[in-house]
């Protein structure tokens, strides 16, 4: 029996998230979505806003191939100014988080919660004020947010949804083991089974993940969400160029839309995209 893997400690003595170097892309837009949306409508809510990582982490990510440390998701939202922030994860990992804060001058602004997201997600509700606006950050590694939990944390509230879906790893090269199953990742990340209309059309796994994604894009908008087509951003290994996952941004507000459209005009390498 193989041995688990050791843990990655950073340089504070830490445990720390280990990842690829494409994780400079996903924090470029994770920062630019929270600052434009923080200073866009924080004045209209009167600072009313909430923060929501449901797969926060430790608060810190090393890069395997360089050992660079890079900062975690609740600290570029802790940069920005929301009212309240709800960080969910395992215990261990809330527990290193928690060390990291410290005394942190937002710590009474930050509630931590331990525990699987879909598990815990009316503990969520709870410590997010039902009056605020939110912006939830969605970020698995892999297929574990089930379907039944988004669509728990946004009823009767005001959400908005930042994503990755993870499109490589998590839908396409798993396809034949999940239509080998009864009861699979693939299912509870959907909602359903109504993926396997997809895999029975036929075509490469690339194709029938395409579908697929586009059958979870039709069903965030049964809850009244609009993404912004063609502005899905395709994170890719920085060693064989391999599509790893999607960033989406999905609103029930026209803004917020036209918030990812400004923030997406160009890339992290500085590149401005066309203006679909």
């Amino acid at each position: 029996m193989s041995q688990p893997e050791p843990p990655t400690i950073a340089s504070d003595g830490l445990p720390a998230r280990p990842t690829g170097a494409w994780v400079h892309d996903k924090k470029y837009y994770l920062e630019r979505y929270l600052s434009i949306f923080t200073r866009g409508v924080g004045p209209k809510w009167n600072g009313k806003l909430s923060y929501v990582d449901l797969f926060s982490g430790p608060g810190r990510s090393i890069i395997r191939q360089t050992a660079e440390e890079v900062e975690g998701s609740p600290f570029v939202a802790l940069n920005c100014e929301f009212a309240k922030y709800v960080f969910v994860d395992v215990p261990d990992v809330i527990d290193s988080l928690q060390v990291r804060l410290g005394r942190h001058a937002k710590l009474p602004h930050v509630s931590l919660i331990r525990g699987d997201c879909n598990e815990v997600i009316d503990a969520v509700r709870a410590a997010a004020p039902a009056d605020h606006l939110t912006l939830a950050f969605v970020d698995p590694t892999g297929l574990q947010i089930r379907f039944r939990t988004i669509q728990r944390l946004v009823q009767d509230r005001k959400v908005d949804l930042l994503m990755t879906i993870q499109f490589g790893m998590g839908i396409r090269m798993n396809l034949r083991q999940y239509s080998q199953s009864e009861s699979n990742a693939l299912t509870s990340f959907m909602g359903n089974d109504s993926w396997r209309t997809d895999v029975e059309d036929g075509g490469s796994p690339s194709l029938i993940g395409h579908r697929i994604l586009s059958r979870y894009m039709a069903q965030l908008r049964q809850l009244g969400y609009e993404t912004v087509q063609n502005r899905e951003i395709a994170v890719r290994s920085d060693q064989n160029n391999l599509l790893l996952y999607f960033i989406v941004l999905a609103s029930r507000h026209p803004r917020g839309q036209d918030f990812w459209r400004k923030i997406t005009q160009i890339g992290p390498s500085g590149q401005r995209h066309l203006n679909w």
